[in-house]
């Protein structure tokens, strides 16, 4: 019997791949702001198709001239930052409600489907892709064949022996 002295570890199986990476909703303060100008710019782009969100609109300028400035102020006043950031956050809370509501008046306006939602930053509907089931050698499998069907005696009733 021969005892092998040079036994190397198995090799540790490969962790889970890393999950992929879903562009999520902007969380820094200049991302939102970002986000909120250029859904402001794409609705100034198109006056004649969404002239029902302009009371939308409005709103969310109005969130955003504020946000702007309550930022300046925040940056200017070093003493009195607390309160400003406290009155800040609640500006942006208030900002984003609007952008939800122009979103969805944008959305309803021009219809879920529509690919010019993608101007707004808004993912239109689609239909998903079929998905054909292959085979190893990548050729789509046939349909199942339909199970058959018992035949039926007709005429009159026979029974069973029991």
């Amino acid at each position: 019997m021969t005892t092998n002295t040079n036994l190397t570890p198995a090799p540790s199986p490969s962790p889970d791949p890393q999950p992929k990476k879903r562009k999520g909703k902007p969380n820094a303060f200049a991302d939102v702001l970002r986000a909120w100008e250029s859904m402001l710019n794409a609705v100034a782009d198109h006056p004649a198709e969404l002239a029902t969100v302009e009371p939308h609109r409005v709103a969310l300028a109005t969130s955003l001239d504020k946000a702007k400035q309550a930022k300046n102020l925040q940056e200017s006043h070093g003493a009195g930052r607390q309160a400003v950031t406290q009155s800040l956050q609640e500006i942006v809370v208030e900002g984003k409600d609007q952008a939800i509501r122009l979103r969805n008046a944008i959305r309803a306006e021009l219809g879920p489907t529509t690919e010019l939602l993608n101007q707004f930053g808004i993912r239109p509907l689609r239909r998903r892709p079929l998905r054909h089931k292959t085979t190893a050698g990548g050729t789509p499998t046939p349909p199942p064949a339909p199970a058959p069907q018992p035949e039926v005696q007709g005429g009159k009733g026979v029974k069973e022996k029991e």
